[in-house]
């Protein structure tokens, strides 16, 4: 997997929310993806520490993007549940690093876990569910 290529596809096709919170894509894997989200005060909170929903849509997005190196940016997914253990405040001036691993790849239900650092220290902990879905269980449009 040629890392550069899949860097600028990355940039040339986020999504505007993932364009706001400036997630950059360090590297992806075979299962696995790193990402970053550069510390700045305007996703912190009223302690100056990077809000809870921020390092959520880190965990969230990051997961996503190690799953599709499975499957393929193609097939359609959801995400079913995701558990964020926060364990020490994320404050700057570093930026926060996620790192995503699938654990199980079913046909239908995937697994993972994502590790949050800022700096050295780990500040968050997540586990995911996330759901395949396929173009034959879509309801008919009416």
């Amino acid at each position: 997997m040629d890392q550069e290529s899949v860097r600028r596809q990355w940039d040339k096709e986020r999504s505007h929310f993932v364009e706001l919170l400036d997630l950059k894509l360090d590297s992806v894997g075979k299962g696995t993806a790193i990402m970053r989200m550069p510390y700045r005060s305007q996703i912190s909170n009223g302690t100056g520490a990077v809000h809870g929903g921020a390092i959520v849509s880190l965990c969230d997005t990051v997961f996503y993007v190690a799953l599709a190196s499975l499957y393929g940016r193609d097939q359609d997914t959801t995400t079913a549940s995701l558990q964020c253990n926060f364990l020490a405040p994320a404050v700057g001036p570093e930026d926060l690093v996620a790192e995503a691993t699938v654990l199980r790849a079913g046909r239908r239900i995937c697994y993972g876990e994502v590790t949050v650092r800022c700096g050295d220290k780990v500040v968050a902990h997540s586990t995911l569910n996330y759901l395949n879905t396929y173009p034959s269980e879509k309801p008919p449009k009416k």
